[in-house]
């Protein structure tokens, strides 16, 4: 039975998962949540050492005396800073604005001409949707048309290309190598010049044997191909292509430096994927090096290998283009609130794209494989251990499982399912603690009652201490002829008796809404507490009383044992809570209250009856056939307290029999007589009424009383030192025995 539950279980857990993540809304899950744990987790990185931005900004604007839009700008200080930049040789500028219409002819021409000169510029284009075209998604990319800078400026610069984003309801998260007709993107043409200007001599090398054709077609300099014949590089990426995995392995035992290598192999690894790309951030928004535009027009201020030999990226770092899209948010810039330029993004994709260090996503079928044998590895750990132990063993693999995930996404880039695999855990824990929770409720329902369970659990704290304060009635119950049976009757027998007298009753306080504190032997103690008073605490007590009375009786017919059963009742304070020490604790109510209703349980004894509770029981409550019995110091106490029988509920009260409510009346005159201290027509009173009613435990009880009190020299002894119409318990028993 267990096997087949753990069965069900690794199919919910185990199964489900695997479906879930390879479906889209599992994917979007792992996207918008695991991703951003990942990022959570490993934190910032240092800035990208091979790219920085200059910004083109508002503070430029405004200390270089220019038009607060930046695209008002004159397009001679593009020129200035192209010139600047050249005294510390970057290896790529690259501009992320769009300059899609003609401005002032000359400062295009002087723009145009520091750009033939550098012979390492690239210029930005933009994707515009054809009709119809609602995204801009990998799918839809045929929808689209590059729409190219003016010519004046395109065709003075390296190369052009578009930077279309992919973008998710919260986050950009990836982007696409190529972009329609197969042309590659900002970010993959970018870094594919910079790859060549890193290893065009070993790039040379390579082409040699594996591509004579491209070999022909390129010069012997690095210098010489950015100034002649940059179109060539669509025949370098085909050659490459077509032998990466040969080339992959060869430059590995390659005597290259480690920055060819790395270039080496991210190109070759991309060229062999022409899909999208996860982006890695470095951090929140300004993670990779940001220079103010007026600051790079004055490079003699700053570090001098500030831009030597890198990547630079020029654009609007406030968000300012109109052409592209705008409110883009990264992993970390979502949670500060700051919009991240699309210039960053670039930066982030070029950064990736040298360092090898885009995140790789595990194929669809390894994830549903991971998140399988996820699944069942979690499923078969409780099914082998206890909960607790199951519990600490889940937890202790998540534990390394998040670790895991965490090393390899910071070391390897490695993205591994995570949000999937930890709802799983969250499914199998909420599945296998409500299953704990349901047998352990049903094992403790045998000692506990559920009241009691949830008191304890929501007011744990409180419980361990001092209990919960609380206004209500105890009813303690003893079963009479207990004590002989248990001397000729064998245990098992009294056991099975017991069991058959608890059954009978016990349920009829749960009914009524009590809780059964304490069972000892033949005595049980229930009570009806709430934090405040509670009118309907006395009905329901009363009533379970009642019933107990009624169930006896047919209890005692049936069975070869009688069990006569007395009830006292009393209403006051209480405490409810844990009594014990150390590693043993037991529910229990505490105070006067409990005392008390045991003492007025066995004063049943000496009254001969079976309900008596006191007056604060009775008080205010209407429809219940109620006898004073008269006022009595309870053995121990110092308060004396009124006692009243009661004889009906409101349900049986109209079919009580005429005799008996004749003798409630002639029993309440003897009683003021007794209490006015007019003992002896008292006594005639009582002797009068036993010949009627001669089985009337309360009247026999007076007549035996007063009787006794006329042997005495002085009468009150008997009483209290106070009143002589209150009965001490305590002094009476000697007489009793």
């Amino acid at each position: 039975m267990n096997f087949l539950k753990t069965c069900v279980l690794f199919i919910i857990v185990g199964g489900l998962g695997a479906f879930f993540i390879s479906s889209p809304a599992g994917s979007l899950f792992e996207e918008e949540v695991g991703l951003h744990w990942l990022f959570q987790l490993r934190g910032a990185l240092p800035p990208p050492p091979d790219v920085v931005i200059v910004s083109v900004d508002q503070t430029s604007s405004t200390l270089l005396g220019l038009p607060e839009e930046p695209k008002k700008w004159p397009r001679t200080h593009y020129a200035k800073l192209i010139d600047q930049l050249k005294k510390q040789k970057p290896a790529i500028i690259a501009f992320d604005i769009y300059f899609s219409e003609n401005s002032d002819a000359q400062a295009d021409a002087v723009f145009a001409k520091a750009m033939s000169f550098s012979k390492n510029v690239v210029l930005a284009s933009v994707v515009k949707r054809f009709s119809g075209a609602k995204h801009i998604v990998s799918e839809e990319l045929d929808n689209v048309r590059v729409i190219e800078p003016i010519p004046t400026l395109a065709n003075a610069s390296l190369a052009t290309a578009a930077f279309p984003l992919p973008k998710t309801s919260s986050t950009v998260k990836e982007y696409w190598l190529y972009t329609a007709g197969e042309r590659p993107t900002l970010p993959f043409a970018i870094f594919q010049y910079f790859a060549i200007k890193q290893a065009y001599p070993e790039l040379l090398q390579l082409l040699k044997e594996i591509g004579p054709t491209a070999f022909a077609k390129l010069p012997q300099t690095v210098e010489k191909f950015f100034y002649d014949n940059a179109e060539s590089l669509g025949d370098i990426q085909m050659a490459l292509a077509v032998s990466a995995q040969p080339l992959q392995k060869r430059i590995v035992s390659a005597n290259y430096s480690g920055m060819v290598k790395q270039v080496l192999n991210s190109w070759l690894d991309l060229l062999q994927n022409n899909d999208r790309r996860y982006l890695n951030y470095y951090g929140d928004v300004g993670a990779i090096t940001t220079i103010p535009f007026h600051k790079a027009l004055a490079p003699e201020n700053l570090d001098v290998n500030l831009f030597k030999n890198k990547i630079v990226l020029v654009g609007y770092s406030d968000n300012l283009e109109p052409e592209k899209q705008q409110g883009f948010y990264s992993a970390f810039s979502q949670a500060t609130g700051q919009v991240i330029s699309p210039t960053e993004i670039v930066g982030t994709a070029v950064a990736n794209l040298i360092g090898h260090s885009w995140l790789k996503v595990l194929s669809p079928q390894w994830q549903m494989v991971l998140v399988l044998v996820w699944g069942l590895l979690i499923t078969a750990i409780f099914h082998l251990f206890i909960y607790r132990n199951a519990l600490l063993v889940v937890l202790f693999f998540m534990g390394f499982y998040i670790t895991l995930a965490s090393l390899l996404f910071t070391v390897h880039y490695q993205w591994l399912p995570l949000a999937t695999p930890l709802l799983q855990v969250v499914v199998i824990l909420t599945l296998q603690s409500t299953r704990h929770y349901r047998k352990l409720r049903k094992v403790t329902s045998y000692y506990l009652p559920k009241e009691v369970f949830a008191i304890s659990n929501h007011y744990s704290h409180v419980m361990s201490e001092y209990g919960i304060h609380m206004q209500g009635i105890c009813m303690a119950t003893d079963a009479g002829q207990y004590t002989s049976l248990s001397e000729f009757v064998n245990p098992l027998q009294l056991h099975k008796l017991m069991n058959d007298y608890y059954a009978a009753i016990f349920p009829l306080v749960k009914k009524r809404g009590g809780i059964i504190s304490d069972v000892i032997g033949d005595a049980m103690l229930a009570v009806w507490a709430a934090p405040k008073i509670d009118k309907k605490l006395k009905v329901n007590a009363n009533l379970a009383a009642l019933d107990i009375k009624t169930a006896i009786e047919n209890f005692n017919a049936k069975s070869n044992y009688r069990l006569d059963t007395r009830v006292g009742l009393h209403y006051g304070e209480m405490r409810l809570g844990n009594i014990g020490a150390a590693d043993h604790f037991e529910y229990r109510a505490v105070g006067d209250t409990v005392n008390t209703a045991t003492r007025i349980e066995g004063l049943n004894k000496l009254l001969g009856t079976r309900i008596l509770a006191s007056s604060e029981v009775v008080e205010g409550l209407t429809g219940f056939t109620c006898r004073e019995l008269g006022t009595f110091l309870l053995k121990g106490k110092k308060i004396p307290i009124t006692i009243f029988e009661l004889a009906e509920d409101p349900a049986t009260i109209e079919s009580v029999q005429p005799h008996f409510l004749i003798l409630l009346v002639k029993f309440g005159q003897a009683l003021a007589l007794f209490k006015n201290n007019n003992w002896q027509d008292a006594l005639d009173a009582f002797l009068e009424i036993n010949k009627t009613y001669p089985w009337d435990g309360p009247t026999c009880f007076y007549i035996s009383y007063l009787q006794y009190q006329q042997t005495l020299p002085n009468p009150k002894n008997l009483g209290s030192k106070e009143r002589a119409d209150i009965i001490d318990v305590g002094n009476i028993t000697a007489w009793l025995q």
